[in-house]
């Protein structure tokens, strides 16, 4: 007779349970499919403040039509310039129009400095056709395997484009010229005093490898990771990055060295429809402030 009795107790308990579980599931995937802004400070060698937005990973998402709140939320910040560092279509999707169109409207704003991801690259070996003149016809200044030089609010700048483990070609190519070609970029884009930013879709290096304290780079932007795809609740905790595995120890946020500081952004999209749970699309604001000392 106790035994019967305990049975429904239980089973209101697993239901109350299931019930917790599935409520903070939703919360959470609802939570994700707001765009969140992550300001961030970086002091640099800079004569005045510079504001850069980074938008990383979009794979082709669409937050409004012509993804308007993109573009407006961009706009509320005011910047100076405009990074994006990769994987922002998909390889298996010809179209590029969703990107085009987001490029055309950002660059209305401020000048667009397009770094290539892996999809971009993966998406010129699938459709045999080259990116770049697209990408530019629409309004960016591409930023692959090269750099330009500017100046922005008396700060002259440099602005370089490499998608894999900088500076080791091996991730883009491995035919020996290439990689010669690469290596070579990654010389002369460090052989100058100007300040230098560096579009680097792979953040593997500098985050993994302690990169921020090898290479002269002065800022550095990522993505990839994708934050982790999923965030443990309370610990902030990445579930999963590509090339580092189950719960890594780097996935997003700011990481200094001596030499160089890496803004890893949590990115915008995700591939194969994962729900970014815990893990909202963010642009990142970063203010480039003169260095105090």
């Amino acid at each position: 007779m106790e035994q019967e009795k305990r049975r429904p107790r239980i089973r209101r308990v697993v239901l109350a349970l299931l019930a917790v579980l599935a409520g903070l599931f939703l919360y959470y995937y609802i939570s994700s499919l707001f765009l969140h802004v992550e300001n961030v400070t970086v002091q640099a060698r800079v004569a005045s403040p510079i504001r850069i937005v980074h938008l990383t990973d979009l794979h082709n998402a669409q937050f409004g039509q012509r993804n308007e709140k993109i573009v407006q939320l961009v706009a509320s910040q005011d910047p100076d310039l405009i990074v994006m560092s990769g994987d922002m279509l998909n390889s298996d999707e010809e179209s590029t129009e969703i990107v085009t169109a987001l490029i055309a409207d950002l660059s209305k704003i401020a000048p667009v400095y397009y770094g290539y991801g892996n999809h971009e690259k993966a998406w010129e070996q699938r459709f045999a056709c080259d990116l770049r003149p697209i990408l530019e016809s629409a309004g960016a200044v591409v930023v692959d395997n090269d750099y330009v030089d500017l100046e922005i609010n008396g700060t002259a700048l440099r602005i370089g484009g490499y998608m894999g483990f900088y500076p080791v070609p091996h991730m883009t190519t491995s035919d020996e010229t290439q990689q010669a070609l690469e290596l070579a970029f990654a010389k002369a884009f460090q052989d100058t005093d100007r300040v230098k930013l560096l579009i680097n879709h792979i953040p593997t290096g500098w985050v993994d490898w302690n990169y921020v304290n090898k290479y002269p780079v002065d800022l550095v932007f990522s993505g990839h990771y994708h934050g982790g795809l999923m965030r443990i609740p309370i610990l902030d905790q990445g579930l999963y990055a590509p090339y580092v595995g189950w719960f890594p120890h780097f996935s997003k946020g700011v990481y200094t060295g001596t030499l160089a500081t890496c803004v890893l952004s949590a990115g915008l999209g995700t591939e194969y429809h994962i729900p970014r749970l815990n893990n909202p699309p963010e642009i990142v604001v970063v203010d480039l402030i003169p260095i105090i000392w």
